[in-house]
């Protein structure tokens, strides 16, 4: 026999679980739209550039020892514009700026990738 207490605190339970939702909810309060280009030498980070608000042009000039790699953030894209690798492979595919999309300079030990919400332009749904 279910009495009037426990149906009172079957609801408290229920109510209670939902709190650690609220707090990370409200915590984090993560902007899931946001789109970064993060750029790294041998493995660590050397800077994190947010694309989605960003306007303009701006010029980054990575200095390794192996080298040196001009950057270019125009818009909400990134490329590689300038390299004294001697391949210069990493200058070919020009400006990026879907998430996932990668700029390797091997030489110089540089990737530009950019990161973020992944985007539904490449999803297909399938019943």
């Amino acid at each position: 026999m279910i009495k009037k207490w426990d149906i009172v605190i079957i609801i408290l339970l229920v109510v209670l679980s939902f709190i650690p939702a609220v707090i990370f909810g409200v915590v984090l309060n993560k902007d899931y739209n946001s789109k970064y280009a993060q750029i790294t030498v041998n493995g660590k980070v050397y800077k994190n550039i947010p694309l989605s608000a960003h306007k303009g042009e701006e010029i980054i000039e990575v200095k390794t020892e192996s080298g040196i790699n001009v950057v270019s953030v125009k818009d909400d894209t990134i490329a590689i514009i300038e390299a004294d690798c001697p391949d210069k492979i990493c200058i070919r595919p020009g400006y990026i700026g879907k998430v996932g999309e990668q700029l390797v300079c091997l030489p110089h030990r540089l990737m530009v990738e950019i990161k973020g919400d992944t985007s539904d332009d490449g999803v297909i749904l399938s019943y």
